[in-house]
């Protein structure tokens, strides 16, 4: 029983998703939520992999329901350097078109900390949201988010997850950035909880409907096909430099402190503070 609600689930998903691709036929290339109360950039992190089969259609989504709203695109490198050097020829010109989108590009394969914290360095507004690019939105997306209450947040996740999130370059003043030893990709949203948590900043979640993560599982990482990878998505580099950089411990122990994605109580070792990877903050 569990198993054939397991497949109808999905199937029906499946399903629901393709309708609502459907829907955008009939919405208006301008959308008519107005958002001059709520003044913020969105900001996508993406790279060849996922090109034609989430990017072009989250980018096209979002031009038409927040056609007021900048979108600061950063484009993630890649081993194979011909390759790169076509996919950015390719990802530009589909791009100029739009003239609120702002792109920031790589031939070379950086960290995913390094590249949000570029979209935030870039971004002409206080507050950002950050959102993956293998997600799908719905029409009614734009609304949920405004009457949600999160643009009033410095910092906040949509759905409890990293995925898609709020922040505001206040929060980066306060807590710094994402850091950039982490070489690839995962653990980078664990630090920054973690840093959040030993900061007294109490990061909320909240419930936006019409968002889909797809959760792509990539196979061909931006670092190479040597890439070793942990949980099928992540680099274990990343891995390995998180917990050179956190105790972690299942019961509560003095000095430490519990973080809600970790599940688990963590203490930061000495010496492994978080550089200031930006000097000149009076830029945010």
């Amino acid at each position: 029983m569990n198993s054939f609600k397991y497949r109808a689930t999905r199937f029906f998903y499946k399903h629901y998703w393709q309708l609502i691709h459907l829907t955008w036929l009939l919405v208006p290339k301008k959308s008519n939520v107005k958002s001059t109360q709520h003044t913020f950039s969105i900001a996508i992190v993406t790279y060849i992999d996922r090109f034609e089969s989430h990017f072009k259609p989250l980018i096209n989504t979002l031009t038409t329901s927040f056609n007021d709203t900048e979108i600061v695109v950063v484009v993630n490198g890649y081993y194979n350097l011909e390759k790169q050097r076509e996919y950015l020829q390719q990802i530009k010109l589909f791009l100029k078109d739009f003239k609120q989108v702002k792109v920031i590009d790589f031939e070379e394969a950086q960290s995913l900390s390094k590249l949000w914290n570029l979209a935030i360095l870039n971004a002409s507004n206080e507050k950002i949201l950050i959102m993956n690019d293998d997600l799908k939105i719905a029409p009614w997306f734009k609304r949920g988010l405004y009457k949600s209450g999160i643009l009033s947040q410095s910092v906040a996740l949509i759905n409890r997850s990293w995925s898609h999130f709020i922040i505001a370059k206040e929060t980066i003043k306060k807590i710094g950035w994402f850091d950039e030893r982490f070489p690839g990709v995962g653990n980078e949203d664990e630090d920054y909880e973690s840093r959040l948590v030993f900061n007294d900043v109490n990061i909320k979640s909240f419930r936006v409907r019409g968002i889909l993560n797809v959760v792509f599982q990539t196979k061909d990482f931006s670092y190479g096909k040597a890439t070793e990878v942990i949980n099928t998505k992540y680099v274990k580099a990343n891995k390995l430099f998180f917990d050179q950089k956190w105790e972690t411990s299942t019961v509560a122990k003095s000095g430490f402190k519990y973080v809600k994605i970790l599940n688990r109580y963590v203490k930061q070792k000495v010496g492994m503070e978080t550089p200031n990877f930006y000097r000149d903050e009076e830029q945010l």
